[in-house]
């Protein structure tokens, strides 16, 4: 097994399920310490990384709250001392499901506060640690549809295409600090999250979930979804020195349904 983060702290959001989840373990079984930062309990996670021999902390926190970001990211940077070495932005809610003429500014404020500001403001928070370490990389992710639209999901595609416009500023801003800046933009993802997104879409669109999959299997040409480790290869990929020359970058990690 590769150790490309040996000896690195890394701070992952969103890491109590899928994804997040998978990424905290990868980055543990290549030599980094973990602090996770998520509104649900990741104890699941933080075991699983215990078992391989690395330190994991774990916070309880919304990404919304200003003040109780600032002082979880500075716990978790305190407890190796001052550290953040690569920062994982996963947090993220689906969104609501309605078209713009139906959304209550609730819905639509909601999602980019999860989403959006969520994501600057923990970057905000690590971005001082780096800054003074001259060294970073962030990765934050994005989706698919950063990049095109989508019918009943404003909410979600607008946080997500706004994600985009930050890392590329991020990227210009630190880039003097020896900071890189880069997102992911994965397909649909097989898990749960997925499944209640395809739920809502067969309701909306009055389709049966298997033609709802069906349809959006084929829309790529591998004819199937991403897997969760696929987007935390890339994720990896992102973080560690094998990118260095990449700053300001949206992957795709779609099965060939982006290809631009």
């Amino acid at each position: 097994m590769l150790e490309r983060f040996a000896n690195k702290h890394v701070l992952v959001t969103g890491a109590a399920a899928g994804v997040g989840q998978v990424a905290a373990i990868r980055f543990a079984k290549e030599g980094a310490d973990v602090s996770i930062l998520d509104f649900q309990s990741a104890e699941t996670t933080r075991a699983e990384i215990e078992k391989l021999g690395r330190r994991c902390t774990v916070y309880r926190c919304d990404v919304r709250d200003e003040q109780a970001v600032n002082e979880t990211v500075a716990q978790a940077a305190d407890a190796f001392a001052g550290r953040i070495d690569v920062l994982i932005n996963n947090a993220g809610f689906n969104g609501h499901y309605n078209l713009v003429k139906d959304m209550p500014l609730n819905e639509w404020s909601e999602t980019l506060a999860i989403n959006l500001t969520g994501t600057m403001l923990v970057t905000r928070a690590v971005l001082p640690r780096m800054i003074a370490a001259k060294r970073g990389a962030i990765v934050s992710t994005a989706s698919n549809v950063a990049r095109r639209g989508l019918p009943y999901r404003a909410d979600y595609v607008c946080s997500k295409w706004a994600l985009l416009g930050l890392t590329q500023t991020l990227a210009l801003e630190n880039a003097s600090h020896n900071i890189r800046v880069n997102a992911v933009c994965p397909g649909p993802v097989e898990g749960d999250r997925i499944e209640d997104v395809m739920a809502h879409h067969a309701k909306v669109e009055g389709k049966s979930l298997a033609d709802v999959r069906k349809a959006w299997e084929e829309a790529a040409p591998m004819n199937r979804f991403v897997k969760p480790d696929e987007v935390a290869n890339a994720m990896l990929f992102l973080a560690s020195d094998e990118s260095s020359a990449m700053t300001g970058q949206a992957l795709n990690v779609t099965g060939g349904f982006l290809m631009t």
